[in-house]
């Protein structure tokens, strides 16, 4: 029986290794031409940050990274705008990396990056939050979206 892979590194590194691929090997889909594609690091900046943020909130209140039960819930500072600002951070970076390649067909990598995460990987947190916080993440959940 095949298992789907439901580590979020793998997909962030998947799709940070991705993109470069496609301007190795579809070059001529690169249709952002330097310096337009510069407006991908501010945006690679933005993303890293939410992600350093959010991050750096679940170390500040020891928590839990990935499906071990938590024992704190979080949910101020950015995670009051978004249930998975970690997520949300790499997406966005990942977005200006592929601004910043250039290559139009490097825009597949957050496609498949969000589908992956918004499938694969968040259900099973969600079932895990809500086991262990009950009615408490339920009003959360309600009050503040999963992504944005």
């Amino acid at each position: 029986m095949n298992r789907i892979i439901t580590f979020p590194p793998f997909y962030f590194f998947s799709a940070i290794l991705m993109a470069p691929f496609f301007i190795l090997f579809f070059p001529s889909w690169t249709m952002i031409r330097f310096p337009s594609t510069l407006i991908g690091l501010p945006v690679m900046g933005a993303g890293l940050y939410l992600l350093q943020r959010s991050s750096g909130i679940f170390n500040e209140r020891r928590t839990t990274f990935y499906l071990a039960p938590p024992d704190v819930f979080v949910r101020e500072d950015v995670y009051r705008f978004s249930r998975n600002p970690m997520y949300l951070g790499a997406l966005i970076f990942i977005l200006g990396l592929c601004a910043l390649t250039g290559n139009l067909l490097s825009f597949a990598c957050p496609v498949l990056f969000f589908v992956s995460i918004n499938f694969f990987c968040i259900p099973p947190e969600e079932t895990l939050m809500e086991q262990t916080f009950g009615n408490e993440y339920l009003a959360y959940r309600s009050q503040v979206r999963r992504w944005i």
